[in-house]
């Protein structure tokens, strides 16, 4: 009986580890797709619009999102963590995140703009009423992606982002291509965001109406969401903060020009949160469900994520460094060669990258320490800044953000271990990652010269990340690596099943 019952273990692992993969992958390409205003349209905008104008785009972007995850407070997320223990209560839990968000952003928007008043426009300047009106849009009624997430239907979530992304591309380049100017970008932008507020708001009322939501009415549980988002939310902020502290800097010292090239260097930074935060929100429900679980059995699950996360952050990492300089002229112009350097060092964001300590923390319901390492973090970035960039310039706020990030995840690293009551040894499947790494570093030799660029120009560097991928996946497989093994077995096990007639 004991062999069966640990080949049925490993079964069971084997299939939980290929599901939490297909998961993540779905999630990812469906959250690239969500970025792709951020990912793409800069590709098309810097051709159309002179340097100074992107600067002056970017500039309402970096605004507008900074308020957005002020305002939307990791709310819409919670439900992540909330409806799959409350499967009776879907209806009641999306009310209160769809009154929390509004309460939330009427607040952060209205400070926002009584401080701008108050400071003669020395904060959002001339773009302060589009910015408020953008952020109240674009925050309300967004619930969707997390609401499908946490029932587990990706379907509807890729054909949601799908279409919102066509949209907003299409708005924003036609948009510059007529007026080649930023403002009829932005209102073009507010006019798309309201008619999806408004459809979404249709959607949701015939969804209530015809029963398709729940039929169980449940107790509200405010004080039980708020007390779940207020520590989270705090921590977003601050993390979102911390990013945005390089921009801020670059844009009030250096002026918009500088922050059009430092855009263009940290253009990496969407790629690395679509990754890491896909398999974050893959494996967050699942570890909702086994909150009471202490100890190896509530890490088991986040170390297989840890393990996923190292081998797509790795892939893409040595991808993009090896053609950084490609990347940066060939999509945005000679232009913004400044970039790469800065490019190339935002790129060490990604071995931190691969610990998201806070979906471990936020299982078993410690959530402060995420907002003081948070807290700790920016500080740290904005002494750097404050010492450094007027004496480095542009790369030195690449490099502030790089060593506050690293420094949070070694406070982060410890609060886990202590929640957790483990040691460095059980914090992580060390064996795992390095042999993720091992294989990433052996299938970089492809890389080795400049073979791909000399011999075939731009196409080079499909071939070269094609054979570098190829021979990156075979070594996982050949260092039985199980997450890579589990899944190429179930592709197999899928293509052998016979077709119906």
């Amino acid at each position: 009986m004991a062999p069966c019952r640990r080949r049925h273990r490993r079964r069971h692992g084997s299939r939980a580890i290929a599901g939490l993969v297909s998961r993540t992958a779905i999630i990812s390409i469906t959250r690239f797709m969500n970025q792709g205003l951020v990912v793409i349209s800069p590709i098309l905008l810097v051709r159309l619009l002179t340097v100074e104008e992107f600067g002056r785009y970017r500039e309402f972007l970096l605004y507008a999102g900074l308020l957005t995850t002020i305002s939307a407070f990791g709310i819409n997320s919670s439900l992540l963590y909330f409806l799959p223990s409350r499967p009776n209560g879907v209806r009641q839990m999306v009310r209160q995140a769809v009154a929390m968000t509004l309460g939330s952003s009427v607040l952060v928007v209205g400070g926002t703009l009584l401080a701008d008043y108050f400071a003669n426009g020395a904060i959002l300047g001339a773009v302060a009423l589009p910015v408020a009106i953008y952020v109240l849009l674009f925050v309300n009624l967004d619930f969707w992606e997390s609401y499908w997430l946490a029932l587990k239907r990706p379907a509807p979530v890729f054909a949601y982002t799908t279409g919102r992304l066509i949209a907003r591309i299409l708005v924003v380049v036609t948009a510059a291509s007529i007026w080649r100017d930023v403002m009829p970008i932005v209102w073009s932008l507010i006019a798309l965001e309201a008619t999806r507020l408004l459809v979404s708001f249709v959607a949701w009322r015939r969804a209530v109406g015809i029963g398709q939501i729940d039929a169980v009415a449940q107790e509200s549980c405010w004080r039980e969401q708020f007390r779940y988002c207020l520590p989270v939310g705090l921590a977003l902020i601050l993390v979102t903060l911390n990013k945005s502290l390089g921009n801020l800097f670059v844009t009030k010292t250096l002026g918009v020009v500088a922050l059009a090239h430092y855009a263009i260097g940290t253009h990496i930074q969407p790629v690395i949160g679509v990754l890491r935060n896909s398999v974050s929100d893959a494996v967050l429900p699942e570890l909702a469900a086994l909150k009471n679980t202490k100890g190896e059995g509530a890490l088991s699950l986040w170390r297989r994520s840890t393990v996923v996360s190292m081998i797509l952050l790795t892939a893409a990492g040595v991808v993009l460094f090896e053609f950084a300089h490609t990347f940066v002229v060939t999509l945005f112009s000679p232009s913004y060669e400044p970039a790469v350097l800065i490019f190339q060092i935002y790129l060490l964001v990604l071995v931190r990258e691969v610990f998201d300590f806070g979906v471990a923390l936020r299982a078993v319901g410690k959530t402060a320490p995420i907002v003081t390492s948070s807290l700790f973090a920016i500080l740290l970035n904005l002494l750097l800044l404050v010492t450094v960039l007027p004496i480095w310039g542009l790369p030195a706020a690449a490099l502030a953000f790089l060593i506050s990030r690293w420094t949070e995840g070694v406070v982060l690293s410890r609060s886990t271990m202590l929640a957790y009551n483990i040691g460095v040894k059980d914090l992580a499947r060390w064996g795992d990652l390095v042999r993720v790494a091992l294989a990433a570093l052996l299938a970089s030799v492809v890389f080795y010269g400049s073979f791909w660029l000399d011999h075939f120009g731009l196409v080079g560097v499909v071939l070269g990340a094609t054979v570098f991928m190829s021979l990156f996946i075979m070594l996982l497989l050949a260092f039985r690596v199980p997450e890579a093994v589990a899944v190429v077995g179930r592709l197999r096990k899928t293509e052998s099943i016979p077709a119906k007639s």
